[in-house]
């Protein structure tokens, strides 16, 4: 611990990314109950006032909703969403290609495959297709779909960590001993590929952010009255000369998350490179 603490304090970039992150974090879990307006509420006689003016720090919509409240509450949708996301992508990407990788033969051969199909689709256009099937926009579907596309890169991911630690001594020291399949993937080979994975999951969190505000910026992201970062920048577009705070505040947003993120996920990947 002592020893990635002090790697931390020698990389600014991965310090400022962590702090932008953990004020982020913060704005989602105690932002809410410190504001002074609601996110749903609209005030005619107040529409597209500019920030700093009649109490708005970042000013209003064309419905006079308070922007800043609107982005705070946001945060605690995308975050929830792309942390979800990156765990249960993770997980299935994890048990699928270290089961692929470690059976080998005819189960390895179909999900490659299988892999090589879904990867073949880019993942936003995966996800619009898996929309289209479930029809489902809450924080649960979009979670559910996201995750499922971006297993298949996960799955490949994980694979490849197992088949460098297959043939190990401790691996075959397990077989010897007569410890099961589950047993020998999951406690003796998944600790020691934990390096890839973590790698992977600060990667998804930060293509998990993008691809929710794309989901949203093309209109199928979260539906009102719940904020969408990506939805106040397209549901506000037309505002642009007008009142451009609207679209201007969620689009920082969205960059500020996602370059804090790829910022710390940049230094946790050379670290564990460095470990191994």
């Amino acid at each position: 611990m002592n020893t990635y603490l002090l790697q931390l304090k020698r990389s600014p970039r991965a310090i400022a990314g962590l702090a932008i992150l953990l004020i982020w974090i913060f704005a989602a879990i105690a932002g809410p109950s410190l504001l002074s307006y609601s996110y749903t509420e609209m005030d005619m006689n107040n529409q597209m006032v500019a920030p700093g003016q009649e109490g708005h720090l970042l000013g209003t919509d064309a419905l006079g909703r308070d922007v800043f409240s609107r982005i705070i509450y946001g945060s605690r949708s995308i975050l929830t969403i792309a942390l979800l996301t990156s765990l249960l992508s993770s997980i299935a990407g994890i048990i699928i290609g270290f089961t692929a990788g470690y059976f080998g033969g005819i189960v390895d051969t179909i999900f490659l495959r299988i892999m090589d199909i879904l990867m073949a689709i880019p993942p936003l256009v995966l996800a619009m297709v898996v929309l289209g099937i479930l029809g489902n926009s809450t924080i649960v579907g979009l979670t559910i779909i996201v995750s499922i596309a971006f297993t298949p890169a996960t799955a490949r991911v994980a694979r490849g960590a197992l088949l460098t630690c297959k043939s190990t001594e401790y691996v075959d020291a397990a077989r010897i001993r007569g410890e099961s399949h589950i047993y020998i993937m999951f406690v003796e080979i998944l600790p020691n590929t934990i390096g890839p994975v973590i790698v992977e999951i600060t990667a998804r969190f930060a293509y998990s952010i993008m691809m929710i505000a794309s989901l949203g910026f093309l209109g199928v992201g979260l539906q009102p009255p719940t904020p969408d970062w990506g939805m106040m920048v397209i549901e506000n577009k037309s505002l642009i000369r007008a009142a451009p705070w609207t679209v201007l505040y969620p689009s920082l947003a969205i960059a500020s998350l996602v370059i804090a993120i790829s910022l710390f996920s940049d230094f946790v990947s050379k670290v564990m490179i460095n470990e191994d």
